[in-house]
């Protein structure tokens, strides 16, 4: 019989996962809607984030899976941070947007930003979103995939 996917589930799960790898950590789990938000502190992590972030990605789909799995639930978003580390890339994210929107409304340019991850393209569509003077796209596909700041 499938498991139901709640706050225990997820937090038993990330404890297993924290041992498997052999590090020092605590995690909290939280729940809106049908989102699970895990914040993990740990002495090692920088270890756990890797460069740019690419453990803590691995981490998170590891245990999306994991839950998955168990569940057979598909419906639930899982969002994993490390330290804040995560937290701190989206304001900083946040503030690059709003500044390159500064910059189009001045120069009347369009600005246009490679190398992001559909994470990162949206932080910075979400935070445009409301913007009344400028729109953001993306353009391309798959690893050519790139977003546009320019005016409405």
């Amino acid at each position: 019989m499938a498991k139901v996917i709640d706050e225990n589930l997820v937090a038993q799960e990330v404890k297993k996962l924290i041992e498997n790898l052999g590090v020092s950590a605590t995690a909290e789990i939280s729940k809106i809607n049908k989102s699970f938000f895990v914040d993990i502190s740990s002495e090692d992590s920088s270890l756990l984030i890797g460069k740019q972030g690419s453990n803590l990605e691995s981490i998170q789909f590891v245990l999306a899976v994991r839950l998955k799995t168990l569940t057979g639930e598909e419906d639930f978003e899982l969002f994993v941070d490390i330290d804040g580390w995560r937290k701190a890339k989206e304001e900083k994210l946040e503030r690059m947007a709003q500044d390159l929107a500064e910059k189009v409304v001045q120069s009347s340019k369009e600005e246009i930003l490679y190398n992001l991850k559909p994470s990162e393209r949206r932080v910075i569509h979400t935070t445009l979103a409301n913007h009344p003077q400028i729109t953001s796209i993306s353009e391309g596909e798959g690893e050519n995939r790139y977003l546009i700041i320019k005016l409405k």
